[in-house]
């Protein structure tokens, strides 16, 4: 529903006088007042209306002998100023005399006013005094003033307005006359009249002032309705006329005023506002008349809310323009719509869908004008893809008061086939229904979902540090699953082992769960506890684990991760010997470039290696000895022991090689010295060596031999082999 607003305001702003007519009338518009024969003994009436009809007044000036240098009162004329006047800088004045046998006429003519205070006392202020004279012709001799003629100045009288230049209301502006006569010889037939009040003898004064202005107390009331284009602001201005009482019947009507010359026009507007002959004048009192106007500002063109100058204008009987302008701020009917998405903001509106899934739009629809509307809601599916569907779910009609809304609901199907990713827009269209100019548009973008997942936070050997195990026995470790898909997804988690004496769940925030729900984009963290039992046999061996996470029907998205499993001891808390076969030298030469004949029969061979601690754990004291078709032919003491992740440097001697084929062994720690090292099965190394027989003559061949050797075996392509068995656990 639209608001219905009546505000009665006073003109906003200073009110300001332009007084500019068409020859420009302000205070220094001439403004003739007539001399009236109605009156009260010896004070008559005087007001702006000219003499119409002939109602003729005499007024008979003293017929004393020798009036020379003496003046008599004749009478005065006043009038009553219902409103305030801007005295100009002048007046002049024209009185008719009849007279017989004058010599001289002077009359001595005083304006004044009477002011009255807030007190009720008046007070008389004189605003000029001037004597002017008319002297019958000096030729031919004996010539006097006989008949009628004027008396006046022959140019305008300045005024001493003193505090005065405004003459408030209430107040009285007076002439006061006073005549000093110069008969002729002939005094036996003398007379002296001044007349008025006939359109032949219309005795005036003629005072420079604006007497017309607007009351500052204009009344507006814009009346905003239910009906389109029906607005209208109601204007009503009082316009004083200070000269406004006086006719000759004294009803106190407005007679200085054109009535038909009254009008309101808005500044700017084309045609000065539509009015539809809605301007009216009636009565407010004797001295001022109401203008009032309707200015219809719908049926006009390009208005909108803010501040307009309204020109009151009126006539007087004189033809002076009178103006006055006053300002009003005013508001008008706009309307304005705002279209939102449910959790805010605006612009396009995008949501997910799954396949032949549907998906539902809330769209805040604002009102957002400064009074109640209503509404028309379409929605435009032009543009979607076959097989897609938009529906508005809500009435096509909304009523809404200022800055309310409502929802405007709309939802968009998919087809079963829609390829992940695809999408379609529809558009929704909100259309005011006072002002079709004003609507909004919002493009619904549907997207199908895709689907994915990704498991982040895990290795592919999962260590488990006996230690780490809690009170319960169990072992917990993090593992974050990610939504790779375009929306939000809901995931089945689980986790399998590859032991049944083991058990294994999944918690979040430590509750278990199975179905975890992540946000588009979004890592969810998540901890998987472990209880490994019956390890203490199997430490090093490795099992099977197995993660997965499964997008809910329909989703499609899907990731796996396989890991081993591992329970040992950390590196640093072992001890772990290896002898590094690569650093081997035989005779002080690396063992891999032995040639055929190097070693002989008899000749002592010496063996260098090194010996590592793997683990970080210090080694004690333990021997490395070189064995011989199972003996013992070396043994190296490593009195010290070995610190961890340390390395030493051992020294070996064959002292009596027999000529032959020969396989040997070193290995660390054989007796067990170091009784709980993490892996033996790199402590042993083998080798073989091909001993050639010794040169005749030089030594012994046939006594008892170290080793043993393969008759018939030559030495050309002789086979140096060697073997590691280096196994080790992690």
């Amino acid at each position: 529903m639209r608001l219905h607003l009546a505000l009665a305001l006073l003109a906003a702003g200073a009110l300001l006088l332009l007084a500019q007519p068409a020859e420009g009338a302000s205070a220094d518009a001439e403004t003739p007042l007539y001399l009236k024969r109605d009156g009260l003994g010896n004070t008559f009436k005087l007001n702006a209306k000219e003499p119409q009809e002939n109602r003729l007044g005499w007024w008979s000036c003293s017929e004393e002998l020798n009036q020379q240098g003496t003046f008599y009162p004749l009478s005065t004329w006043e009038q009553g100023l219902g409103g305030q006047v801007e005295l100009g800088e002048s007046y002049t004045f024209t009185i008719w005399v009849e007279s017989t046998n004058v010599q001289e006429i002077t009359i001595r003519s005083t304006l004044y006013l009477f002011v009255v205070d807030e007190g009720g006392n008046a007070t008389r202020h004189n605003l000029s005094r001037e004597e002017v004279s008319e002297e019958a012709e000096a030729f031919p001799p004996g010539t006097t003033l006989n008949g009628n003629y004027t008396v006046g100045p022959d140019s305008e009288l300045s005024l001493d307005y003193g505090d005065y230049h405004i003459v408030p209301a209430f107040s009285t502006i007076g002439i006061e006359l006073e005549t000093s006569i110069t008969w002729a010889p002939d005094t036996e037939n003398r007379t002296v009249y001044i007349k008025a009040d006939s359109p032949d003898f219309n005795s005036q004064i003629m005072v420079r002032m604006q007497p017309v202005f607007l009351n500052p107390e204009v009344f507006f009331s814009n009346d905003r309705t239910d009906e389109p284009g029906e607005d209208s602001l109601y204007i009503k201005a009082s316009v004083v006329d200070a000269l406004g009482v006086i006719d000759d019947s004294g009803s106190g009507s407005v007679a200085d005023l054109d009535l038909g010359s009254f009008s309101l026009e808005i500044e700017g507007v084309s045609g000065g506002g539509n009015f539809n002959d809605s301007v009216r004048v009636r009565d407010q009192h004797p001295f001022a008349k109401y203008i009032e106007g309707r200015w219809q500002y719908q049926q006009d063109s390009g208005i909108s809310s803010g501040t307009y100058q309204i020109t009151i204008s009126v006539t007087d009987m004189r033809g002076n323009i009178w103006e006055e302008s006053v300002s009003y701020d005013l508001t008008v009917d706009e309307f304005a719509i705002e279209l939102e998405h449910e959790d805010g903001g605006g612009g396009t509106y995008d949501l997910q869908l799954p396949r032949g899934g549907k998906v539902e739009y809330r769209v805040k629809v604002w009102n957002r004008g400064n009074t109640a509307d209503s509404f028309e809601i379409e929605v435009d599916d032009g543009s979607l893809p076959s097989g897609w569907e938009a529906t508005l779910l809500t009435p096509g009609e909304f009523d809404l008061p200022v800055d309310q809304y409502d929802y405007a609901r709309v939802r968009i199907e998919a087809p079963d086939g829609a390829a992940g990713g695809s999408s379609a827009t529809a558009r929704l269209e909100v259309t005011s229904l006072n002002d079709g100019s004003v609507s909004e548009r919002m493009d619904l973008r549907a997207t199908v979902r895709t689907y994915g997942a990704a498991i982040s936070g895990l290795d592919a050997r999962i260590a488990i540090d006996p230690e780490a195990l809690d009170i319960d026995g169990l072992y917990r470790f993090p593992v974050g699953v990610r939504n790779t898909g375009n929306d939000r997804d809901s995931y089945d988690v689980t986790a399998i082992i590859g032991r049944g004496d083991w058990t294994v769940r999944i918690e979040e925030g430590g509750q278990a769960v199975n179905t975890i729900t992540v946000d588009r984009s979004k890592t969810k963290q998540l901890e998987i506890v472990l209880k490994p039992v019956n390890f203490e046999n199997s430490m090093g061996d490795e099992v099977d684990f197995r993660f997965s996470a499964e997008s809910v029907p329909p989703g499609d998205g899907s990731a796996l991760f396989e890991a081993k499993l591992v329970v040992e001891i950390p590196i640093e808390r072992v001890i772990d010997l290896m002898i590094v076969a690569v650093d081997l030298q035989v005779n002080g030469r690396p063992y891999a470039q032995l040639m055929p004949g190097d070693l002989q029969a008899g000749a002592p061979v010496q063996f260098q290696l090194v010996v590592k601690n793997l683990g970080g754990r210090g080694a004690d004291p333990f021997s490395v000895k070189l064995y011989v078709a199972g003996r013992v032919e070396a043994s190296y003491s490593v009195d010290m022991g070995l610190a961890g992740f340390g390395e030493a440097l051992v020294l070996l001697e064959w002292s009596k090689p027999a000529a032959g084929l020969a396989t040997l062994r070193i290995t660390a720690d054989p007796d067990l010295a170091i009784d709980d090292e993490r892996n033996r099965a790199d402590n042993s190394f083998s080798l073989s060596l091909d001993i050639a027989a010794a040169p005749s003559g030089n030594g012994d061949s046939s006594g008892d031999s170290d080793g043993f050797s393969i008759p018939g075996f030559g030495l050309a392509g002789a086979l140096l082999s060697a073997a590691i068995v280096a196994r080790r656990r992690r």
